[in-house]
């Protein structure tokens, strides 16, 4: 098992020697992550680890955990967000490969060129990425306003009513 990550991967070559990357990047290095997160310090801990399955087809198993500190959208108040994924990738060639992988795979598109492994890493946090970060409703410095049954009928009331009114007065 290497644990030392090397800048430029032969995927294909990964894959015959069965190699095994496993390290900590410090998330400061993740330039697309970067700009998303409210703090970028720390550190994101990831193994890398590429093989055949029993069908000869090639994988890698992707696994990254890491806390990620963002900006809750509800009160602008530093929130953690804990990732911890594990990804099942298999390298394909082309999008007719693709279209034949077996449910629990992911593609990964490769050619003969060499991949990055650290963009893998940074796609795995970037896809863990909430749409919307924010606290849970109870921890949330703002309080949610809960809605009476009153107004929530006010709501449901049309726009329209004060002319249908009007109509009727005639």
């Amino acid at each position: 098992m290497s644990t030392s990550l090397p800048d430029l991967l032969d995927p294909w070559r990964a894959v015959d020697s069965r190699s095994v990357f496993a390290g900590r990047l410090p998330m400061s290095s993740l330039s697309r992550l970067h700009g998303l997160l409210l703090d970028a310090t720390g550190e994101v801990e990831f193994r890398l680890a590429f093989s055949r399955d029993e069908g000869h087809r090639p994988i890698l198993r992707c696994e990254v955990a890491a806390t990620l500190r963002l900006s809750c959208q509800r009160c602008l108040e530093a929130l953690d967000h804990q990732v911890d994924t594990s990804t099942l990738l298999a390298l394909v060639s082309g999008i007719e490969e693709e279209r034949c992988l077996p449910e629990p795979y992911d593609p990964l598109l490769v050619s003969d060129k060499p991949i990055r492994p650290r963009d893998l890493i940074e796609d795995e946090l970037l896809l863990a990425l909430p749409q919307i970060p924010r606290h849970e409703a109870d921890l949330c410095e703002i309080r949610v306003p809960e809605t009476s049954a009153t107004q929530a009928e006010s709501v449901k009331e049309s726009p329209f009513a004060g002319l249908a009114e009007l109509k009727h007065e005639r």
